[in-house]
């Protein structure tokens, strides 16, 4: 083991203590008596420090040679110039067997790396202790030569097993340590590309998948771990759709990146299938003609006395105005006073982001029909007001705004009436496209 290698955060040093006999025969550039020699290597790498402290070994030698021998008054056996040759000849010698033993223990390593890359990214099979422990050796400085050779032997005879060929380095794509699959979602969630309800789903999704293959290393993700994962969504009783709209589009979003920067070869969840049995279909999705006539009859009753006003206010005008535009129904309950309004002369309502959340984030004016000014909706315009007609300001969170939360309270009351359509708030949007495909009206 060196004593004259030494270490300071990451960055070693040649550190060496002036001799006890010698002390005040050395001085600093302040002119100070000189304890010891230290000096930077300017290197992290523990080999290649080694390689670079024998020449300031060779150099503090010689200084502490010198000035013992000049102490003592001593002659010289070899002339001054014969002696620096020498110990020139001696720091070359010294310098080339360490370089050779350098290159031997590097390239050994780099074939570790090879073998144990190439196994991760053809297999998801579950190390061997042995094997473990050969790839261990990868990150440990110290390990020698006959270590290294060692270990590349399992990782070769283990890879062997399982039919992976030991191929021309060049086949293996070269990757970088990256980002993890957790660290490459928030990266996008914090884009503000998605709203925060679709982060806070897609963030379980990717952790989910994440749970399932047991480690957050997008380099080792295969399609066969994806299709093995979907698998397993289905045997949990999930739908098609759900694994397909909700769980599908994070991953391939989040490999999508690591894919972008290099740090995988292609994305595995490219054409994804799922696979899944189709879902018994009861009933259409409209509302029927008469479950629709229930809510718009109970819509026009006078709410219970304890009910919230906000909340009585969403019963009267929300299944009408979704009857009349076929919004979607988290549109119509973040409604606010001004949005109602009156735009080139056609009363219409403004639905927009700057309200809440809208799925193609874009404001569009929908005409108000004759039939609900009739009933008094203009009543409710109140110009440049921005107080939510259907719930109290303040209340809801980003994750789940008050203008959903009284969505859902709308959904339970229209169970409530009998209603079984699958979606009861969702069922007005799809009657009204029913309906005015039946009347050839164009869906733009």
């Amino acid at each position: 083991m060196c004593t004259h290698l030494d270490k300071t955060g990451s960055t070693y040093y040649f550190r060496r203590p002036v001799p006890k006999d010698l002390i005040g025969q050395f001085r600093t550039a302040n002119g100070q008596p000189r304890a010891e020699w230290k000096y930077s290597l300017r290197t992290k790498d523990r080999e290649e420090a080694t390689r670079l402290l024998r020449p300031w070994q060779i150099k503090t030698d010689k200084l502490i040679d010198d000035t013992r021998a000049a102490l003592a008054n001593a002659v010289p056996q070899v002339p001054a110039d014969l002696a620096e040759v020498e110990r020139e000849r001696e720091e070359q010698a010294a310098l080339a067997e360490l370089a050779a033993e350098s290159a031997v223990r590097k390239a050994a390593r780099s074939d570790l790396r090879t073998a144990w890359r190439r196994r991760r990214m053809t297999s998801t099979a579950e190390l061997l202790p042995e094997q473990a422990a050969a790839v261990d050796l990868i990150r440990e400085r110290d390990a020698t030569i006959e270590q290294l050779r060692a270990a590349l032997a399992v990782m070769e005879a283990g890879n062997a097993v399982l039919g992976i060929t030991n191929g021309p380095k060049e086949a293996i794509l070269p990757r970088r340590a990256g980002p993890a699959l957790t660290g490459l979602f928030e990266r996008y969630a914090a884009t503000g590309t998605a709203n925060p309800k679709t982060v806070v789903k897609w963030r379980a999704r990717v952790a989910d998948l994440v749970k399932f293959l047991g480690h957050d290393d997008p380099g080792r993700v295969t399609r066969a771990d994806l299709n093995r994962w979907i698998e397993q969504l289905v045997s949990s009783g999930l739908a098609k759709k759900t694994i397909t709209a909700g769980y599908v589009p994070p991953v391939r979003l989040t490999l999508a990146m690591a894919h972008d920067e290099g740090a995988i070869p292609n994305n595995p969840a490219n054409a994804l299938t799922v696979r899944a049995p189709k879902v018994p279909k009861l009933r259409e999705r409209d509302l029927t003609d008469d479950e629709a006539e229930a809510i718009l009859r109970a819509a026009l009753a006078s709410p219970p006395a304890k009910l919230d006003a906000k909340h009585a206010l969403a019963r009267r005008w929300v299944p009408w105005l979704c009857a009349y535009t076929g919004a979607r129904v988290g549109d119509i309950t973040q409604l606010r006073r001004m949005d109602i309004r009156l735009e080139q002369g056609i009363w219409a309502i403004h639905i927009t982001p700057e309200a809440g959340s809208v799925k193609t984030n874009e404001a569009r004016f929908v005409p108000i029909h004759p039939h609900l000014i009739e009933q008094g909706i203009l009543d409710l315009a109140v110009e440049d007001d921005a107080t939510p007609l259907f719930y109290t300001k303040g209340t809801g969170n980003p994750v789940n705004p008050a203008s959903k939360m009284r969505a859902s309270d709308l959904a339970k009351w229209v169970r409530s009436l009998g209603v079984t359509a699958p979606q009861p708030n969702h069922g007005w949007r799809h009657r009204f496209k029913t309906q005015t495909r039946a009347v050839g009206i164009p869906a733009d």
